[in-house]
């Protein structure tokens, strides 16, 4: 069974113990019925930094409580390079998130309308000194459900390029109006245009991409070269 686990040192940023119940701990998009993340408008090619407030398509809003910002700016809302230690690393073009640019605090994401799930494809730095919790939280700012994805749901993806796995939460009743995610270095990742990332969990680089297309452009030569031969022989 998953454990719940509160850490003194995350505590103090508003991660605080969850008393709710008939909760659960998504670690699966099959069957996922909430909000997706909809970047569209932060895919520009740029980190695009910022503490918000950001509006996100389908009545979100984007807000960062980062501690020791790397760049001073908040956490990223966009693309670009975005390192994940042994979780290897995660950008280019092909890849637009929300990812925190500290090795503490938290990212939220409120919505305009009470949900009763929220998750995203996420990944983080390993750090044995920070646990990496999510949080719901209700209108009154009162913790619903608190997971901390290091011991319950850890994400390991060794040496990997825009490779993570897909966590949220999952309440009885539409009563998470905040969601937060806290830790080191995490993220939270989308496509450009807000659809579910494939199933295999991956988002291939540009140049992945490029090969791809020579091959079947190749393999489409041949096989006209093939007809053509066919033709002169009859």
């Amino acid at each position: 069974m998953f454990k719940r686990i509160v850490l003194p040192t995350l505590a103090a940023a508003g991660l605080m113990l969850s008393t709710a119940s008939q909760a659960a701990l998504l670690t699966s998009i099959a069957g996922y019925s909430g909000p997706g993340l909809d970047l569209t408008a932060y895919a520009t090619g740029a980190y695009n930094f910022t503490f918000g407030p950001k509006p996100i398509p389908g009545g979100i809003t984007f807000t960062s409580n980062v501690v020791n910002s790397n760049s001073g700016q908040g956490s990223v809302l966009g693309q670009g390079g975005y390192g994940l230690g042994n979780n290897g690393s995660f950008g280019g073009l092909a890849a637009v998130y929300a990812g925190l640019d500290g090795p503490s605090g938290y990212m939220s994401f409120t919505f305009d309308t009470a949900v009763s799930s929220f998750g995203a494809f996420m990944n983080y730095f390993p750090n044995s000194n920070a646990a990496q919790i999510i949080g719901a939280y209700d209108a009154a700012g009162d913790l619903l459900e608190e997971w901390d994805l290091t011991t319950a749901a850890p994400i390991s993806t060794p040496g990997g390029f825009n490779e993570f796995e897909f966590r949220g939460i999952e309440i009885a009743t539409a009563s998470i109006k905040e969601f937060r995610m806290g830790g080191a270095y995490i993220l939270a990742a989308a496509t450009a245009n807000g659809a579910p990332v494939d199933p295999g969990n991956s988002v291939p680089e540009p140049s992945a991409l490029a090969l791809v297309g020579i091959a079947l452009a190749g393999l489409a030569f041949a096989r006209k070269g093939r007809r053509g031969q066919a033709a002169l022989n009859r």
